[in-house]
Order: structure tokens, then sequence, then C-alpha cells
């Protein structure tokens, strides 16, 4: 039998962590688990793979060094989404109070789904407000005058370690009419968003429903797919909240909004990459899983890390110039699998850019 590859023996790590099973394929030598470490770094996934570490057979685990420099990155994970927590409080209250329902988008809201919420590698606090874009930019405005707004989030001003993204559009898409359609979306389901409340322990803050973000969540994937590039600690999400139960209906509307997007293809190729990475069951999936565009994202994924921070293929600078060299590679890449997304993109960057300099002209 052939060996299991790094990659593989990784895939299999996950699933213990995530109790799909019990032990590894093979005892992995102390140079395969400096590199399953480098991968998990890079997926923003070393608090999931420690969970699976502790509860490998003894001759399976990793070198004493390995195991000492995975258990520090645990424990501050924890520390870190402990601090968090208490934060996404203080900031949910905060804009209450200055008039503004509000949910805690994706990280936070979705650690809670996770067997141990506290081992999901944190990122920083995006927030939906409700009130439409022009009166939420002139609140920032008010705190932070040199603010430059996106189309769909501005940064608010970073407290105690913290930065912000205040959303008044939770996502968007390039291409203009499922675009339009997407923003009906949000705006349909908003109120809900706003009063559904999830406890964490010693605290509690709004966040949205499993029936929302079953469609939000596949779209931040697709979006970064398009943008920056994805890890796995993304579809992880996804792969929780479709663990989440789902009535008949709830299917039925599902396969109607990602029809109705034009992302069936791109929620065929998510459960085809959460069936080979995590082991999900897609018996009772509302989408078959698509191998051909499964393929494709799982080999993004594994090529891009987080935020694509470790891709190679684009260049890795700021600047006017790389923007624009990766954005026509991206572009090129993307267009076989997602045309209608991929051909709408420059006109919505050429867009984009008049939006933005209409509010700095406001400013």
């Amino acid at each position: 039998m052939q060996r299991p590859s790094v990659v593989e023996q990784f895939f299999a790590l996950v699933q213990c962590g995530i109790g799909k099973r019990e032990e590894l394929p093979c005892v992995p030598s102390p140079e395969e688990w400096e590199k399953i470490f480098d991968i998990a770094q890079k997926q923003t996934l070393a608090g999931i793979t420690f969970a699976a570490v502790e509860k490998l057979p003894k001759e399976q685990l990793p070198p004493k060094s390995i195991i000492i420099k995975w258990y520090g990155i645990a424990e501050t994970i924890k520390r870190k989404n402990i601090e968090l927590n208490k934060k996404c409080v203080l900031v949910s209250e905060k804009f209450k109070s200055e008039g503004f329902r509000n949910c805690i988008l994706k990280g936070q809201g979705i650690a809670q789904l996770y067997p141990n919420p506290l081992l999901r590698t944190p990122g920083d606090i995006d927030i939906w407000l409700e009130g439409g874009t022009e009166k939420i930019i002139g609140y920032v405005r008010k705190h932070f005058p040199k603010c430059a707004p996106t189309y769909h989030h501005v940064d608010f001003p970073a407290t105690a370690g913290h930065e912000i993204e205040i959303h008044y559009r939770p996502s968007w898409m390039y291409n203009a009419f499922t675009n339009k359609k997407l923003q009906t979306f949000f705006t349909e389901q908003s109120n809900a968003q706003f009063t559904n409340t999830v406890n964490t322990g010693e605290n509690s803050f709004q966040v949205p429903t499993a029936s929302f973000n079953r469609i939000y969540i596949l779209l931040h994937i697709y979006r970064h797919l398009f943008f920056e590039g994805i890890g796995l600690r993304q579809v992880l999400d996804y792969y929780y909240v479709m663990q989440q139960e789902m009535t008949d209906v709830e299917k039925v509307q599902y396969i109607k909004e990602i029809k109705r997007l034009g992302v069936e293809k791109f929620a065929g190729a998510t459960m085809y990459a959460m069936q080979q990475v995590f082991a999900f069951d897609t018996s009772t999936s509302p989408v078959k899983p698509n191998k051909r565009h499964g393929n494709f994202l799982i080999k993004e994924i594994m090529l891009a890390g987080n935020f694509g921070k470790h891709d190679r293929r684009y260049i890795q600078k700021n600047g006017l110039f790389a923007k624009l060299v990766n954005n026509a590679r991206r572009a090129f890449t993307l267009l076989l699998y997602y045309p209608k997304e991929s051909i709408w993109a420059p006109y919505f960057k050429i867009w984009h850019y008049f939006w933005r300099k209409k509010r700095e002209r406001t400013n």
C-alpha cells in the first residue's frame, strides 16, 4: 500500500481534530511532522490540529519539540478567543447604544459551532450594522475623519489591539445582476440576523442564523477565491455551518438561493472539498459534490493558504502594479470555472474606483 503524502496525512490529522477518525493512516517521520505543522499554520488550523495531537496514540505523536511549539500556539489561540469574545460584546453594545442594531459576522459566532470554540484561530471583528451605507459612513467619519470606505465595509479605529470592520453590506458580487439579488437577500434577511443571540459562556451577542450563514459563508469563501485566496479555516467554518440541522423546506430554499445567485457549481465544489478534506457526509447534502470544481478548489486552497499569504504565483507586495498583475492572473485562472463572475470583475473594479472617489470628495 502506497504511503500517504504529507498533505494526505495533514487532512487525516484535521479529521482526527474534528472527531472523524481516531488515528493517522501511518506514523509520520520527524521531517513529515515539521511539514504537517507548517501546513497547519499556513491554513490557520493550528488549534484544531493540536486537539488532534492530544488524542493520537502514543506511537503516533510528533517529536516533543514540535508538541511544545504546537501547545504554545494553541494556548495563545485560546487566550485570544476569550479576549475577543469579551470584545465582541463591548463593540456590539457600543453600537447599539449609538442606535445601530447589529450582529457579529463570521468569526466568533461561527466559532460557537465548533466542538471547542476556543481552538478556532480568531481574526478581526466583523460587525454588520443596521442603518444604510451613508448613515454608517457618516457616523464612522465623526470618529475617524480619514476613513476610506469600500463598497461593503469601512474600518473602525482599532481598540485594545483588535481591528474592527463595520459592514453596511455583509458581502458583494462582481456581477451587477447577481449582486442586486444578493443585496435584496441581505435586506430581506436583516431583521432575523439582528435579533439572533448566541451565548459564549459568560458573554452573549447577536450573530447570523444558520439559514443565513449557509448562503453568506459560502459567498464569503467564493469572494476570497476571487479576491485574495482562501485557507482551510474558512472551509472548515462552512463545514460546521452545514453540520447544522436543515429541514426539507430549508434545503429547497438553499437550492433556490444558490441557483438565483449563480453559485451552484461553487457550492458543489465546496461540498466535494469538505468531503475530501473533512470526511463530510454528502449523502444528506442539498447539493451534489462537483469533483472537477472541487479538485480545483482544493488545489487553490493548498497553494494559497490563509488569505493567499503563501501563494507564490502572485506578487506579495502592496502597490497598484502588483494589484493589477495579481488581479489579471487570478481572473484568467478563474475564467474557465466561473466565467460570469470573472468577466464582470474589471467592470466592478472600475466602477468601485469612482464609488470610492465620490466618497472621498464628500469627506
